[in-house]
């Protein structure tokens, strides 16, 4: 069975001193994929195993990790 990967939006801690790169490589090494990285908002966003979630959490550097809703309009 797989499952489907979720997408995620990581909000790095500034006060972290490693560079942004450091923390993004980190993370890959954790499972995540399809990374946009945006240093100017310390925010890295990918997709991920959902079981992966606090291995992403456990990385140094990272404040939060949360999972992106996507919304979907409602038929009439």
């Amino acid at each position: 069975m797989t499952t489907d990967k979720i997408e995620v939006t990581i909000r790095i801690d500034k006060k972290e001193a490693r560079s942004l790169g450091e923390v993004v490589g980190d993370l890959k090494l954790k499972g995540l994929e399809q990374v946009q990285s945006h240093e100017r908002f310390m925010i890295v966003n990918g997709t991920v195993n959902p079981d992966a979630l606090d291995a992403l959490r456990a990385v140094k550097g990272v404040a939060s990790v949360r999972k992106d809703v996507a919304y979907k309009p409602q038929a009439n």
